[in-house]
């Protein structure tokens, strides 16, 4: 009996991971989708800057903003020149936040390119946006 709820647990939680993966890929296909060639081609061109063991800096678009208090949620789309996994070579999703002071100081839109820190090992921090 204990053998059936451990399947069940564990079945349930592997159809949630594959439903909130199933959303952010039919959000990115339509984010995309709304890119012009230019913007395709600007991600696609854009250098990766290795500046630690497994974390690197490269170019972004910011493709949504949300506020949240003092700062702002944003999704980026980022073309995936390094990581081997199954969004390799194609324009994917990140999440970051800015403070409302560093969106005004910088102008920060949607559609604006942003330099975008990545380390995929890191927990805490592991996308971030950089400013000069």
């Amino acid at each position: 009996m204990s053998y059936v709820i451990i399947g069940a647990v564990i079945g349930a939680f592997v159809g949630i991971v594959f439903m909130i993966a199933k959303k952010d890929s039919k959000e990115r296909d339509e984010m995309v989708s709304k890119l012009s060639e230019e913007q395709k081609e600007r991600l696609m061109a854009t250098e990766v800057e290795a500046v630690e063991k497994n974390a690197w800096v490269q170019e972004a678009m910011v493709a949504k903003m949300t506020e949240k208090g003092s700062k702002y949620d944003l999704r980026m789309l980022w073309y995936n020149k390094t990581l081997g996994n199954n969004e390799h070579n194609t324009i994917t999703i990140a999440d970051a936040s800015i403070t409302k002071a560093e969106k005004e100081e910088h102008n920060i839109e949607v559609g604006s390119f942003v330099k975008m820190y990545i380390a995929p090992e890191k927990t805490v921090g592991s996308v971030k946006v950089v400013f000069d």
